[in-house]
């Protein structure tokens, strides 16, 4: 939905919540109204409120180890991560085309000199994109001016679609699937999470490392 006003969709989840929170009252009455006795009911009506707050803090706070313990709070995403949009757009998923186009983008627009030579292929080859000489000679310029040099060679030929892993700034900006800082993470550590996200290059790089 807010993809469609250009807008980033990684917060569309969260367009319910004020649905919700105007829904409070209703959904209360509509509860209390319900006659229904649960077996076994675990909850006292004696229960004081400070004692039911302490109660559902304490679910929480589970649920949030959980979390942590499964790594579901390293910021890692699966609907952000572009090796798996790739993917979906080789086998042709439904929307994984338009997703992976939408993703370089926005990361073209973050001066990721990797998407943008890779939106400059797209428009320049075509197949998930209708081919736009004009585009992709405006996304190969700005690639070559952040001195990606597979992009300042397709600029040159019109008969090129060179192509290039992404380079270490480009990693900390396409990383940021869960809005992390990457921009002080150490080489080793953001070669670790770019394998961590599927980047196959990034593992082979972390093992040579690892060899040294």
């Amino acid at each position: 939905m807010l993809g469609n006003v250009g807008v980033p969709t990684f917060y569309d989840k969260l367009l319910c919540v004020p649905l919700l929170n105007l829904s409070v009252v209703a959904i209360d009455r509509a509860v209390s109204s319900i006659n229904f006795q649960p077996l076994p009911n675990i909850w006292r009506s004696d229960w004081l409120s400070g004692r039911a707050n302490l109660a559902h803090m304490s679910i929480w706070i589970v649920v949030f180890a959980a979390m942590t313990l499964l790594g579901k709070t390293d910021g890692k995403h699966t609907g952000d991560s572009l090796p798996f949009w790739e993917q979906a757009c080789t086998e042709d998923l439904p929307n994984g085309c338009y997703r992976l186009v939408q993703l370089k983008t926005t990361y073209c627009d973050d001066n990721s000199a990797w998407a943008c030579n890779e939106l400059g292929i797209h428009y320049r080859v075509g197949g998930i994109v209708v081919p736009d000489t004009e585009q992709a000679f405006g996304f190969f310029t700005q690639a070559c001016e952040l001195k990606f040099k597979a992009a300042c060679a397709n600029l040159l030929d019109n008969g090129l679609a060179l192509r290039d892993v992404p380079h270490e700034l480009d990693l900390r900006l396409l990383l940021r699937e869960g809005g992390l800082n990457l921009m002080n993470e150490s080489l080793d550590d953001l070669y670790a999470r770019a394998c961590n996200h599927d980047w196959i290059f990034a593992c082979a790089a972390a093992g040579n490392k690892n060899r040294l």
